[in-house]
């Protein structure tokens, strides 16, 4: 039987698919996402995403963390604060304050980010004078926090990630893990159902480096890169780790980045003035990666870091940082749109959210 994709009463369809789906919070979104190819590829365009956002009162941008060296009598120390860029909108309404921390207010560093559910862990350790650090939780856009029992703090952090695991009820899970020797991590998650930490078995890998950035988050798993070019994906639904290649042809290469695109893994080969290629792992737990010869991210005559590019916002757009400045690139005209002109900052992540609240304690009310 021949197929209807391409008939004008299955196109009408996806149209009206897609304007449903444009009301749908990106809790809801992933539900219709499942049901048609088509629709799922569009609902991933940056004009589709500007539209829903607007339609249920949300929001993405950056924030920026910078990190100010203050001096004691005996010691200096750090002292951070925060400021957030949109997108889209530079109107007040979208516009967030993260001092929402209580009680370290005005001075906690963001150690995990929840990109797509505006969820954050904040942490202020100074470590003077063996002080206590607080682990916080918070939704800055509804100014909700949690402070959360303290980890292991024995050993120092290496790396710290987050995903929201259910939005409703909420829960939400924290991965930690820090250096014992040089061959050992300790691993520890937290489960704000229990509102408890769990030591789980010793990670043991010599190749773990996070590169100081976030981990990417897709098919309920995060993912870092090592220094030897391999993925290490912690699993959240089974607490488990796995290790598995980059594509073979990237494995010696020291000019990769992890990108979420389309919701799935993909890795970004960029190399100064030559432009950006992307491959995608097309299943959840896979080891098979697919280059996209559709998506070409050219180079910009001003690129000045190997770096580039730095998030996919869109399947049609990427955040490029060129000349002192972030901007968008669209990949299907070759513009590109400052956004800002970056100082002297600390590090920056993507973040969306929007304003409903969230059952962060028990007594919330959603």
């Amino acid at each position: 039987m021949a197929t209807m994709n391409n008939s004008p009463t299955t196109m009408m369809n996806e149209d009206v698919m897609l304007e449903i789906m444009s009301y749908c919070p990106a809790t809801e979104m992933a539900k219709f996402r499942l049901l048609n190819k088509e629709c799922n590829k569009r609902s991933y365009e940056l004009s589709f995403i500007n539209r829903n956002l607007h339609r249920t009162n949300s929001f993405f941008g950056y924030i920026f963390l910078y990190r100010e060296v203050r001096n004691k009598k005996f010691a200096p120390y750090y002292w951070y604060h925060s400021s957030f860029v949109s997108v889209f909108d530079s109107k007040e309404k979208n516009r967030i304050s993260l001092d929402i921390r209580p009680p370290c207010r005005n001075n906690a560093e963001i150690k995990a980010c929840d990109t797509h559910h505006g969820i954050l862990l904040c942490v202020k350790d100074d470590n003077l004078w063996g002080r206590i650090p607080h682990y916080i939780v918070c939704k800055p856009a509804t100014k909700q926090y949690r402070l959360i029992p303290n980890p292991e703090t024995r050993f120092h952090t290496v790396a710290t990630g987050l995903m929201v695991v259910s939005s409703n009820p909420f829960r939400c899970k924290i991965i930690r893990f820090s250096y014992i020797n040089a061959y050992n991590l300790s691993c520890e998650v937290y489960d704000s159902d229990s509102d408890a930490w769990k030591r789980l078995s010793n990670l043991e890998s010599s190749e773990f480096y996070h590169r100081g950035v976030q981990p990417v988050s897709a098919y309920g798993c995060l993912h870092w890169l090592t220094e030897k070019n391999n993925v290490m994906r912690f699993c959240m639904r089974t607490e488990t780790w796995s290790t598995f290649p980059v594509p073979d042809e990237l494995v010696d290469d020291n000019c990769l980045l992890l990108v979420s695109y389309e919701g799935k893994l993909g890795v970004i080969h960029s190399r100064w003035g030559e432009g950006s290629n992307i491959w995608v792992l097309e299943k959840s737990f896979g080891t098979s990666w697919v280059r996209f010869e559709d998506v070409k991210i050219k180079a910009l005559e001003d690129d000045i870091s190997n770096e580039e590019p730095i998030w996919l916002p869109s399947n049609d757009t990427i955040s490029r940082a060129a000349s002192g400045k972030l901007g968008l690139y669209n990949m299907s005209n070759d513009n590109y749109r400052y956004l800002y002109t970056i100082p002297d900052f600390y590090y920056y992540l993507p973040f969306y959210s929007n304003f409903e609240r969230v059952c962060l304690h028990k007594d919330d009310v959603e």
